[in-house]
C-alpha cells in the first residue's frame, strides 16, 4: 500500500467532513461567522509527499505505524448537521464545541445543555427538530423538540456513558452502546419506544438503519430486529422467519422500507410496498447472487455478481429510480445514488443515469464526458460528481447544490485524485498538487 493510499483509506472515515476542520464560529448579529482550517491529515500526507521522505518513513515507521498516526488525526471532529426540516443547524468545531442556531423551539437554542457542549462532543444527529450529541466516553446529551427526540430524561441513566453511535429516524432516536444493547427515546410511534423488542435490543447488535419512521437492528448473528411504525418498516413479521439469522447488511429508502442482504445473495424486503417494500416483481432476480444494494429516498437498486441492475419501489413513478432501462445489458460494477437518482458506472467506464431528472437523474448535458473512464462517482443529496483516468471531474444534477462546477472548471479539469461530499448539497475536490476545491450550496 502507499502512502497516498494509505491516508485516502483512513481519510474517508475521518470524523471530520472533507479537507477541513471548523476551528471556531462566532455569531455576529444572528450570522454565523466560521474559521476553518486544513485538516491536520491532509496537511501531514501533503509534507510527506512533497519533501519525498514518505519511503523512509516507510522504511523506519512502517505502515502499521503510519495507519495509527492517520487515524488520530482522523478522529478530529468537524462538522454541520441541520434538522430534517432545515429550520436549525448545528456546528461542531475541532475542539469539540457545538454551537446552535436557528428557530430556537426546534434545535436552535440549545443554552439549556450549554455547559455540556462546550467541549468533548464527538457526533450530533438530528431529528426533525432536536438534536443529540454524543460526548468523548459515551455521554448523550439532547436538545430541540421534547417530543421529537429532544428530551432523554427518561433513559438518562442509560445515556451516561458508553455510547457509541446514535441513529435517528424524522422524531426519535435509537443508541447503541458498548456490548450491543439498543436505547431508544423521542416520539414512540417513530421508534422511540423499543419495547416490544427490548428483549432482543439488550445486547449483541452491531448495526442500526432507519427509515423516516422506524428502525431495523442487526445482530451479530445476522439477525434483523424492528420496532417503530409499521407502515414504514416497523413490522417485520411478515418475512421474519428470512430475517432471523445470515444478514449481513440492511439497507433502507427514506420514505419507507428495508432491503435486507443475506449470505448468498438473498435480498428479502419489507415496510411500505410502494417506497421498495415489496419486490415480489423481482424476487426471483434477488433470490441469490445480489453483490450490492442502493437506495433513494423511495426505490432500491440491487447488483448481481455478474453486473446486472435490478429495481423496484419508486412509489410507482419511474422518475424516482424504478425505471432503469437505460442500464439494461450493460455490465455494472457499482451503483451510487442522490436522493432520487442513480448512476451507474459500467466496465469500461461509462456512467449511466435514470431517476428524476432534476436531481442527477438526467446526465445527457455531459454524456459525451461520461462515455468512457470514469473510476469514481460521488453524491450528495441533489447531484453527482464523477472523477475521470485523468483527474477531470465533471458534475450534474441540482445546478445550486452542486451540479454546476462551471464556476470552479478550470480548477476541476485535470489533476484531482479524489472527490468527497462536505455537506449534503456540496462537493470539495483534492488535487495532486494539495489544492482543496469546493463547489455547490452552503
Amino acid at each position: 500500500m502507499t502512502i497516498e493510499e494509505l491516508w485516502n483509506d483512513i481519510h474517508k472515515r475521518a470524523r471530520h467532513r472533507g479537507d477541513s476542520v471548523i476551528i471556531d464560529i462566532i455569531i455576529q448579529n444572528g450570522i454565523p461567522i466560521v474559521e476553518r482550517r486544513r485538516c491536520t491529515c491532509i496537511v501531514l500526507f501533503q509534507a510527506l509527499k512533497e519533501n519525498n521522505i514518505a519511503n523512509m518513513l516507510f522504511g523506519y515507521f512502517n505502515e502499521p505505524t503510519l495507519r495509527l498516526v492517520f487515524e488520530e488525526l482522523a478522529e478530529v471532529p468537524s462538522d454541520v448537521v441541520e434538522t430534517t426540516d432545515g429550520n436549525a443547524f448545528a456546528a461542531l468545531t475541532e475542539g469539540g464545541r457545538v454551537v446552535t442556531l436557528g428557530d430556537v423551539e426546534y434545535g436552535g437554542d440549545s443554552s439549556r445543555v450549554e455547559e455540556k457542549l462546550a467541549s468533548g462532543v464527538v457526533m450530533v444527529v438530528a431529528t426533525e427538530s432536536a438534536f443529540a450529541a454524543v460526548i468523548s466516553g459515551g455521554q448523550v446529551v439532547t436538545w430541540g423538540d421534547e417530543w421529537d427526540g429532544g428530551d432523554s430524561s427518561a433513559v438518562a441513566g442509560e445515556l451516561v456513558s458508553g455510547v457509541e453511535k446514535v441513529v435517528a429516524t424524522t422524531y426519535a432516536f435509537a443508541a447503541v452502546i458498548s456490548g450491543g444493547q439498543v436505547v431508544t427515546w423521542g416520539n414512540p410511534y417513530s421508534g422511540g419506544d423499543s419495547s416490544a423488542v427490548a428483549g432482543e435490543l439488550a445486547s449483541g447488535v452491531v448495526e442500526v438503519v432507519a427509515t423516516w419512521g422506524a428502525f431495523a437492528a442487526i445482530t451479530k448473528g445476522g439477525r434483523v430486529v424492528t420496532w417503530g411504525d409499521a407502515n414504514v418498516g416497523g413490522d417485520s413479521s411478515g418475512v421474519a422467519g428470512e430475517l432471523a439469522s445470515s444478514v449481513v447488511r440492511v439497507v433502507a429508502t427514506n420514505l419507507g422500507a428495508f432491503a435486507a442482504l443475506k449470505e448468498g445473495g438473498r435480498v428479502v424486503t419489507w415496510g411500505s410496498a410502494q417506497h421498495g417494500g415489496d419486490s415480489r416483481e423481482v424476487a426471483e432476480e434477488v433470490a441469490s447472487g445480489v453483490v450490492e444494494v442502493v437506495a433513494t429516498w423511495s426505490a432500491f437498486v440491487a447488483v448481481t455478481e455478474g453486473g446486472r441492475v435490478v429495481t423496484w419501489g419508486g412509489g410507482g413513478w419511474g422518475e424516482w429510480g424504478r425505471d432503469s432501462s437505460e442500464v439494461a445489458g450493460k455490465v455494472v460494477v457499482r451503483v451510487v445514488a442522490t436522493g432520487c437518482a442513480f448512476a451507474a458506472i459500467t466496465e469500461g467506464g461509462q456512467v449511466v443515469t435514470w431517476g428524476l431528472k432534476k436531481l442527477g437523474g438526467d446526465s445527457s448535458g455531459v454524456a459525451g464526458e461520461l462515455a468512457s473512464g470514469v473510476v469514481e462517482v460521488v453524491a450528495a443529496d441533489d447531484a453527482f460528481a464523477a472523477v475521470t483516468e485523468g483527474g477531470r471531474v465533471v458534475t450534474w444534477g441540482h445546478a445550486q447544490y452542486g451540479g454546476d462546477s462551471s464556476r470552479v472548471a478550470g480548477e476541476l479539469a485535470s489533476g484531482v485524485v479524489e472527490v468527497v461530499v462536505v455537506s449534503k448539497r456540496r462537493f470539495a475536490a483534492r488535487k495532486d498538487d494539495g489544492q482543496i476545491v469546493e463547489w455547490g450550496g452552503e
